[in-house]
């Protein structure tokens, strides 16, 4: 068993990382993460996260330490910095498959759960993202994984401590709220309170009070309230009641996104789901239901929606999918797999209508991409080889995906990143400032300080988010007079439609490079 956790472990890992390194750090959220994970190292200050030299309180520690320490061992660059994400993610495909062999005593159920979760569409996007929910997916399945197998056997009460204290450090209360929830409301279901002692047993809470609160503890007595305010009010409470996207707070936000997110085994999934019904609710059944089904429904209720706020229901539906794949091979006859087949075209299609965005040749190895995977498949249904086209389904997804890397996002991660622009300043003794949408990633590669350009300095701060705003400011006039006798001064113009700048300058600048809205002007004569 150990190595054959390991194989699942590698396979999957080398499946995450192609590209990693020519995916350009992007703006605005991938870009906070690396650049705070490049103050920690620089700043040696490993307990408080820092961005533009000021405290940063968005995320708690786990994610900045990880990033920093892959830094220190690849170096500071967007494969060291893509690499935490690509760990965890086979990470959960690793564990989704032992958990399979744990509950079902199947290796095959294993094997069919652990190429549905990592080939699902965003499995695999965010496997190479640099943000937290790859690492957080693998702690919260942690968590639930183990709790239920404490019902069984009590050691795995520690285990469960440790994964939710981990949780915590990932990304804050919600990392122990989820699981909690959720084992309260299956524990209620099913009248049994036998079952919720043993979930909140005392060696699983001192386990996770051990693992989550030294660093809490520290931060408090460093900071106070102003942590305190700011991590809990401000990026927990404040999202939860105040949505920061007001268009995508609808109640069907996730209902629609979350089944899209899992093709191309979306098919697949809902049958598994009737053959649940079907089945009978088991002890199992149950949890697996109210495992997903409250993670979806929390944050259905919660005022700001992102598409990866439901990310780890993947994990319950992955072994859903498994159990489920492993009965059809047992079916006869073919028309089973169309719950398979249609998705998988539907994805690919959808892939498809994507490639005019694609420049002509990357596009044209993409098409054939599609058509060969996608053809092999149909012709795997017609001739009726069911044990292989859920691993055909698999290869025919990463196959397209990293043609669809290569050749879409690779070019779309360029244009929203300022890696090309910062690769124009000097290494040294510029004076630089930036004016419309702030580009982090242009601080993450420059390693200038970049103040916004404002009109007052008091109204940079216009909303209730004004406090995510970290970066440095300044008027207009403190610029011209900073750059004053400087011999290289630059400023990168994030909006095309702002008209600030050529009011402000005009004359003797020259647009030294432009990337997608983004421009970086150069002064050619000082003042």
């Amino acid at each position: 068993m150990p190595g054959r956790l390991m194989l699942v472990f590698f396979i999957s890992l080398v499946c995450f990382l192609p590209f990693n390194g020519s995916l350009p750090v992007t703006d605005p959220v991938e870009a906070n993460y690396a650049l705070t994970a490049q103050e920690m190292l620089f700043s040696g200050d490993w307990i408080s996260p820092q961005i533009y030299g000021q405290y940063w309180f968005d995320k708690p520690i786990l994610i900045y330490w990880l990033i920093a320490g892959s830094y220190m061992l690849l170096g500071m660059g967007e494969f060291a910095a893509r690499f935490p994400a690509g760990v965890f993610a086979a990470a959960s495909v690793t564990l989704v498959y032992w958990s399979a062999v744990r509950v079902y005593a199947n290796h095959r159920v294993a094997f069919f759960a652990a190429l549905a979760l990592a080939s699902g569409l965003e499995f695999w996007v965010l496997a190479k993202m640099i943000i937290t929910d790859a690492v957080l997916m693998f702690w919260v399945s942690g968590v639930m994984v183990t709790l239920y197998l404490s019902l069984q056997n009590r050691h795995w009460q520690t285990v469960a401590g440790f994964c939710a204290g981990m949780a915590v450090l990932t990304k804050g209360p919600v990392g122990v709220a989820l699981p909690a929830l959720t084992v309260l409301l299956f524990a209620l279901y099913r009248r049994d309170g036998a079952a919720l002692r043993r979930f909140l047993a005392w060696p699983g809470l001192v386990a996770f009070l051990l693992t989550a609160v030294p660093w809490y503890g520290i931060m408090y007595r460093l900071h106070g309230m102003e942590f305190i305010n700011t991590f809990l009010g401000l990026h927990n409470y404040l999202r939860a009641t105040v949505s920061e996207h007001p268009k995508d707070n609808v109640f069907y936000y996730y209902l629609v996104l979350f089944p899209v997110s899992l093709l191309p085994w979306t098919g697949v999934f809902f049958r598994g789901l009737g053959g649940l019904w079907r089945e009978g609710r088991s002890v199992w059944n149950s949890y697996l239901l109210w495992w997903m089904g409250v993670i979806i429904v929390f944050y259905s209720l919660m005022a700001t929606k992102y598409p990866t706020y439901v990310f780890p229901a993947a994990f319950p539906a992955a072994l859903i999918t498994g159990w489920m794949l492993e009965r059809m091979q047992r079916e006869v006859g073919q028309r089973q797999w169309l719950w398979l087949l249609v998705p998988l075209l539907l994805l690919l299609g959808a892939m498809g209508v994507g490639l005019q965005w694609l420049p002509e040749t990357q596009g044209v190895s993409a098409a054939v991409s599609i058509l060969l995977t996608g053809g092999v498949s149909l012709w795997m249904q017609w001739t009726g080889r069911k044990r292989w086209l859920p691993v055909a389904a698999a290869v025919t997804v990463f196959i397209v995906s990293l043609s669809t890397v290569y050749g879409g996002l690779i070019p779309l991660a360029a244009e929203k990143s300022a890696k090309k622009l910062a690769q124009e300043l000097p290494y040294n003794g510029a004076v630089i400032a930036s004016c419309g949408d702030y580009s982090t990633s242009f601080v993450f590669y420059s390693r200038y300080r970049v103040p916004r350009l404002v009109d007052r300095v008091d109204s940079a701060a216009v909303s209730v988010w004004a406090g995510k705003n970290t970066m440095p400011v300044e008027t207009w006039e403190q610029f011209r007079v900073r750059a004053a006798g400087a011999a290289d001064v630059y400023v990168l113009r994030k909006e095309r439609g702002n008209t600030s700048l050529p009011v402000m300058l005009a004359q003797g600048w020259t647009l030294v490079d432009h990337n997608g809205e983004q421009e970086l002007w150069r002064r050619e004569t000082t003042e």
